[in-house]
């Protein structure tokens, strides 16, 4: 399973950079295409945050975030929680989330996919996951 982060949908469902956009539809259809993505609960979360803040309508937030919800997202478990506490006092709690992203992808998936460079390239170190770096 591949594990896409809120950026991947974020750029993929809102064009602010064309060559963004269209990886992040790339990545999406061939995911798609081949039922290899997989979704948490967490990333629906930050997706709602993040398209609001970009002045997304909240009807089109509703549809886009309920589409994913189609996927029957994850919701984490307690050992990913403190697996994501161990990645933070490496690399810093305020990178908790992505933490968190990076356990639920250790236990679910065999790659997680992000725009983040800058945060993941840290937290790359702690972990045998792979993480492709767009």
């Amino acid at each position: 399973m591949r594990y896409l982060d809120t950026d991947v949908f974020v750029n993929f469902l809102i064009q602010q950079n064309l060559d963004k956009h269209d990886l992040a539809g790339r990545i999406f259809e061939k995911a798609s295409e081949e039922g290899s993505i997989f979704v948490s609960f967490l990333v629906l979360q930050e997706l709602s945050f993040v398209l609001g803040k970009l002045n997304m309508p909240a009807p089109e937030v509703r549809a886009n975030v309920n589409a994913l919800a189609l996927l029957k997202p994850y919701a984490y478990q307690q050992g990913e929680y403190y697996r994501a506490v161990y990645l933070a006092e490496r690399v810093g709690f305020q990178h908790f989330n992505d933490c968190l992203h990076t356990a639920i992808a250790e236990r679910n998936c065999d790659e997680l996919v992000t725009f983040n460079k800058s945060d993941f390239s840290r937290i790359k170190s702690y972990t045998d996951l792979r993480i492709t770096l767009l």
